[in-house]
């Protein structure tokens, strides 16, 4: 890996992305808790089965970033409230594939809306070809990101 030069806290990439999730979850999470009995964590692992159904809890845990243990009590607490259902998966009896029940998928639109009304908020003040530009460098950033674990250091 190349010598970078020192970049300044708040101008890290990592930092400003951070700062700007913990945000809009701070502001919707009470919402969440209050209308649905969800945590940030539930929340995630949510979100990760409601978009790529029929899943994994290895799946999940890998595309939400979050250790296997807590992945896995935010699973039966969805589970214990009604939102997620589990299913064998046929391919490999061992293991268990997550969706959502009607329930589940229910609250899982009715908190996408929330997000995307917030998000929708944010980007109005940016105009359409800066936003453009804006989701093609994150997509680079997310691509470039994701092969840094194959980059030997």
């Amino acid at each position: 890996m190349s010598k970078a030069a020192r970049v300044s806290l708040e101008n890290r990439i990592s930092y400003r992305c951070l700062s700007i999730a913990a945000r809009i979850t701070r502001h919707l999470s009470p919402a969440w808790k209050a209308e649905f009995g969800l945590t940030v964590i539930s929340w995630r692992v949510m979100a990760v089965i409601g978009r790529f159904a029929p899943v994994s809890a290895k799946q999940v845990a890998a595309r939400t970033s979050t250790d296997a243990f807590f992945v896995a009590r935010a699973i039966d607490k969805l589970v214990e409230q009604g939102y997620v259902q589990k299913d064998v998966d046929h391919e490999d009896r061992r293991r268990l594939r997550l969706s959502l029940t009607p329930s589940g998928k229910k609250v899982h639109r009715q908190v996408e809306d929330m997000i995307n009304a917030v998000e929708a908020e944010l980007l109005a003040g940016i105009p359409s070809d800066e936003s453009a530009i804006f989701f093609r460098v994150m997509s680079v950033l997310e691509d470039r990101a994701g092969a840094l674990a194959s980059i030997p250091s």
